[in-house]
């Protein structure tokens, strides 16, 4: 197995980007200036409450959007910006550059096709078939623990667990340079989600994969990235290295998560604290910070004004430190 070493290449950067879904009380930006970059060998886990934008932003970077619009912002990959891209350069991009685990395997699936079908219409839609791709196909079924005899099967004869390994099979097969997983183990059993994760851990190194890792739950992300972007409402709170921001979370919203995740082993710590309250209606122009109706250590400021992304060291906004930034008002020095 081949170990990746994180480079200092760049291949994905995106830049104030803002998206919208258009409704009859007002457009609703589910993604709001939302900045961060990428190198080439890291994966980086997108976390946050359902709706606060991050299966959208994950869209967006295959420009695979139903409704909404990128309404500003860049998303340079491969020197290449993928909002302003045309149709036919984009196909040529989609599943073979940039992959997509998707949400609930059962539906990523064609009930109708049976599994090979699949993986022959992944080759065909790049004019990469031939019989000769047979021994690709059968190579990574039986990477993924599957029998290639399961082959000529269809998607409901196999378990929920297989299903997705089979649609993770899907999004390697061509060897793409970034990988987005959106919820790859959610609605899986606890061991299950186990032997996904260790799946993806080996094909990331196997296959020299950048990986976008999109969750609501911090201990799975933990397992699987090195770095980690917290969203809250459409913006991003805090980015920084997975184990910074768990040895030392700076939000208090990423604070508020980490506190939310039970510990069966630790006896003495107390039961996981809930987040009082709800995000904010991203349909209408929020004054303030956005996490200020929910934080424990609000002031009245917090909801005049809107606090910026910005470097944090030493428990003080301000520094060098482009590797950890948070967006809360309780650093400044006159809070």
């Amino acid at each position: 197995m081949r170990v990746i070493n994180i480079s200092d290449k760049v291949i994905l950067e995106v830049k104030n980007l803002v998206i919208e879904y258009p409704m009859k009380e007002g457009n609703l930006r589910a993604v709001d200036d939302v900045s961060f970059s990428l190198k080439s060998g890291e994966s980086m886990g997108l976390v946050g409450e359902s709706g606060c934008g991050k299966t959208t932003i994950g869209l967006s970077l295959m420009r695979l959007l139903k409704g909404g619009e990128i309404k500003a912002g860049s998303i340079n990959f491969d020197d290449n910006d993928v909002s302003i891209l045309s149709d036919e350069d984009l196909s040529k991009i989609r599943g073979k550059k940039i992959s997509m685990i998707f949400q609930a395997s059962q539906n990523a699936l064609n009930p109708l096709q049976k599994v090979a079908s699949h993986f022959i219409d992944t080759f065909k839609a790049h004019d990469m078939w031939s019989n000769s791709k047979w021994d690709e196909i059968n190579k990574i079924i039986e990477r993924i623990e599957i029998s290639k005899d399961r082959i000529n099967e269809y998607p409901h004869q196999f378990s929920g667990g297989m299903q997705q390994r089979i649609v993770i099979a899907l999004s390697v097969i061509l060897q793409p340079t970034l990988l987005i997983a959106d919820e790859p183990t959610t609605a899986l059993d606890v061991l299950v989600q186990a032997k996904i994760l260790k799946l993806l851990r080996e094909l990331k190194s196997e296959y020299n994969l950048t990986m976008i890792f999109i969750s609501h739950d911090l201990g799975v992300v933990a397992e699987i990235t090195q770095r980690l972007a917290i969203m809250y409402a459409g913006q991003l709170v805090e980015i920084g290295t997975t184990k910074d921001i768990f040895a030392n979370p700076q939000h208090p919203y990423t604070e508020a998560l980490l506190n939310a995740i039970p510990d069966v082993q630790d006896k003495t710590k107390k039961k996981q604290i809930s987040i009082p309250g709800t995000p904010p209606d991203l349909r209408f122009e929020i004054k303030g910070c956005r996490f200020a109706s929910r934080c424990s250590y609000r002031k009245d400021i917090c909801n005049e004004e809107p606090p910026e992304l910005l470097n944090i060291i030493n428990g003080k906004i301000g520094g060098d430190n482009p590797n950890h930034k948070v967006r809360c008002l309780k650093y400044n020095d006159d809070f």
